[in-house]
């Protein structure tokens, strides 16, 4: 293998069924019922990606959301037992490590520097929050794959930028949003699925249903040499 792309929110992290970095920030300024009215309203294709978000933003900026609240929603959020000891393996191996995640960057990149897993990542693919000089909310910027349901086109740009071929590639995810991924022709491991139908072989090449440790993981990575 020579890369491995992880999802993060429940999949490198922690993390109760549903709780992801939007949710955390919405369970924090104490509007979950409005997260979920948007929710609905994209998963019945009342609204599409774009106008999801652009609604999200409006909401966090009536809200006041400030920069220094994602710090401490990064503080409450933990990686997985072993993540430290997978990464800095993989890393050793030679394997590039990306993370694609529909959450937002500020946060993956402060857990992960917390960690002092942050060096082992070739790249992050997320959304971010723009904040002024005082903190403040002032704009956002969608990911290069600009949907959460087109996963596999940044796979495939993976491939093209690092002259990679599928059978290089291994995803890490946990759910339905990792589904479309197989057809970039990848290997897919699911592990503590959210809303993943981790049985569905045509979506998961493998699956571990509790991942209680990431170290798990590596049996599916086929490494040159073990640490």
């Amino acid at each position: 293998m020579k890369a491995i792309v992880f999802d993060f929110d429940g999949t490198l992290t922690k993390s109760k069924k549903g709780s992801n970095c939007w949710y955390k920030i919405w369970e924090y300024i104490d509007d979950l019922a409005y997260d979920e009215m948007l929710y609905n309203m994209f998963k019945k294709k009342f609204i599409d990606n774009d106008k999801w978000f652009e609604l999200i933003f409006k909401r966090y900026k009536e809200k006041a959301v400030k920069r220094e609240y994602l710090e401490d929603i990064a503080n409450s959020i933990e990686l997985l037992p072993g993540a430290y000891q997978t990464l800095k393996q993989l890393h050793n191996n030679g394997v590039k490590i990306f993370v694609l995640s529909g959450g937002v960057r500020q946060i993956i990149e402060s857990v992960l520097k917390r960690e002092e897993v942050d060096n082992f990542i070739t790249s992050i693919e997320a959304y971010d929050l723009i904040f002024d000089e005082s903190g403040k909310l002032v704009g956002y910027s969608q990911p290069n794959l600009h949907s959460l349901e087109r996963k596999e086109e940044y796979v495939e740009q993976i491939k093209t930028q690092y002259g990679l071929k599928s059978k290089d590639i291994l995803f890490v995810g946990n759910g339905s949003n990792d589904e479309t991924v197989y057809k970039s022709g990848v290997k897919t491991l699911c592990i503590n699925p959210d809303d993943a139908d981790i049985t569905n072989r045509k979506y998961w090449t493998y699956g571990i249903e509790n991942c209680n440790n990431l170290t798990q993981i590596l049996e599916y990575c086929d490494l040159d040499k073990h640490l």
